[in-house]
């Protein structure tokens, strides 16, 4: 099957359950029937479908949870609602992939639910930083004034650029990201975003003692050329100096994408 073929079956395997937490409704899926339970965290891309090639290779070894992400308030409010998702599947504790944006979801869920947790992992992602919240209200606020149709390009294009998926799939994936940008996601969610990223770096500091009680493991997977620089990338490593870590050469914001093969070859080696 080529990518268009894989995504429509995988809609149609693993359609959308609703759970409403806080007044707020979440949709997620749930692939696959192991007997590890496995979240799978999305990134900026708010949607639970994204990754469906990655979702489909590991299914058949875990039960994994594949949550998209409504308009909400905070950071905590996410926590809470996978959290009320375990709940509502019976899912006593899991492994947890967070990549990018998804990174900052599962750090903040891991200090409000570290019991739900027993291993982590952060994909190329960042911890908060004081120091980026001035250039967050900036970008947000001219973001904010952009309109809709155009805002809409721009963000196409640089999801198209983060991926950095092979020449032959570009097709695929500007017919994805037009779909997406026109029939899943509006301003207000976007907006609504980038405004919890700006909230990450302004009210959260993460430190390496937090979560010395934390029996279980974390890995970081990172790439040398990636948009988290290597300042940031130290960052991340020092927050957490018991875990191991990987690092992709020239595999940019999205490994899972642009190096699927290897990427799926770390995350089975950490999670077996």
């Amino acid at each position: 099957m080529n990518q268009e073929e894989r995504l429509r079956a995988f809609r149609a395997s693993y359609p959308n359950k609703s759970l409403a937490a806080a007044a707020v409704e979440w949709k997620y899926r749930i692939c696959g029937a192991g007997t590890r339970a496995l979240l799978i965290l999305p990134g900026g891309e708010l949607v639970n479908d994204m990754g469906f090639d990655l979702v489909a290779a590991l299914a058949p070894r875990f039960r994994i949870v594949y949550p998209a992400y409504p308009r909400v308030e905070s950071l905590d409010d996410l926590a809470d609602g996978i959290a009320a998702i375990l709940n509502a599947e019976n899912i006593a504790r899991t492994s947890v992939l967070g990549a990018s944006f998804g990174g900052a979801v599962a750090q903040c869920m891991i200090r409000r639910h570290p019991d739900r947790i027993e291993r982590l992992i952060l994909s190329n992602t960042g911890v908060p930083l004081a120091y980026l919240v001035r250039g967050r209200k900036i970008a947000n606020a001219v973001l904010s004034s952009i309109p809709w149709p155009l805002l809409r390009g721009l963000l196409a294009k640089s999801i198209i650029k983060l991926l950095g998926a092979p020449a032959d799939e570009l097709p695929f994936w500007r017919d994805y990201t037009k779909e997406l940008l026109a029939t899943q996601l509006a301003k207000a969610d976007v907006m609504a975003n980038l405004r919890i990223q700006y909230e990450y770096h302004l009210r959260y500091r993460f430190a390496p003692d937090d979560l010395a009680a934390w029996p279980g493991k974390i890995f970081i997977i990172e790439s040398d050329n990636d948009i988290f620089n290597a300042e940031r990338r130290k960052a991340l490593r020092e927050t957490y100096p018991q875990a191991p870590v990987y690092t992709f050469h020239g595999a940019g914001h999205a490994p899972a994408f642009s190096r699927a093969g290897e990427y799926l070859e770390v995350l089975g080696r950490f999670l077996e």
